[in-house]
């Protein structure tokens, strides 16, 4: 298993969740009532699935340099979280 991709992947897709919630919040100045909500709802949404992305994807980072250093075995290869 390769972490390091893996884990770039994870980061690659942080970066995409962080720049659509970037693009929503620049439409709040302008809605109002129910659409506000809405907006603010998805960004909420959008923020908590990047962190999760970002977490998961340093993580893996680290375990894939874990490996690589020798310093973890690969049999053992269950994720901390």
């Amino acid at each position: 298993m390769d972490y390091k991709k893996w884990g770039a992947e994870y980061l690659e897709e942080s970066r995409a969740l962080k720049k659509r919630a970037d693009m929503l919040r620049k439409r709040l100045p302008a809605a109002e009532g129910e659409e506000w909500i809405l907006l603010n709802w998805r960004i909420s949404t959008l923020r908590e699935m990047y962190l999760e992305c970002l977490h998961t994807g340093n993580e893996l980072l680290e375990r894939g340099r874990r490996y690589e250093n020798g310093t973890e075995k690969a049999e053992f290869g269950a994720l901390r979280l």
